[in-house]
């Protein structure tokens, strides 16, 4: 039973060795500041990288996400997104046995009043799926998470290309 008479300092050590070792890791929680230069934004285009950038916006606190550019200090504008699949490899039966998916996001960033901020310029990503021929039903659903990655990458370089712009005024 002695054990029983230690346990809340044991659990209040616990607790904070772990608090120590995830704040050394680089975990932050949700809603923490990005370290944007502007307090409002608006992004424009029906891609799914767009949705992407509005999920990483919507969790930062300090920022007010406009649905007219007028309001924004900041207008993001996912102008293309494509996505392009390449076979890299063959079988010795003649069938893929390497893809290569490549997208590419175009976008432009101006202030609210249409001053160009940053050009027109494009982000790609690349990754490579290997197909096994037992596996090959599943290569559908390996695509598509693949996809939804490099979108969330590019999503986040986006974000990281924002904290650099300097908004005038």
């Amino acid at each position: 039973m002695p054990f029983i008479r230690y346990a809340p300092r044991l659990l209040g050590l616990t607790l904070l060795t772990m608090a120590v070792l995830v704040s050394g890791c680089g975990f932050t929680p949700r809603g923490q500041n990005l370290g944007l230069p502007f307090k409002s934004i608006t992004v424009e285009g029906n891609q799914g990288t767009a949705a992407e950038v509005l999920q990483i916006l919507r969790n930062t606190p300090s920022l007010t996400i406009s649905a007219r550019k007028v309001d924004a200090a900041v207008v993001l504008t996912i102008l293309s997104q494509q996505v392009d699949r390449t076979v890299v490899a063959f079988s010795g039966a003649g069938r893929p046995r390497e893809i290569q998916l490549r997208m590419r996001v175009a976008y432009r960033i101006n202030d609210g009043f249409g001053v160009e901020l940053s050009g027109a310029q494009e982000i790609t990503q690349f990754r490579d799926l290997s197909i096994n021929e037992a596996e090959f039903l599943a290569i559908g659903s390996a695509e598509a998470f693949m996809v939804e990655d490099m979108q969330r990458d590019i999503a986040q370089q986006l974000v990281r290309r924002l904290r650099a712009i300097r908004p005038p005024g």
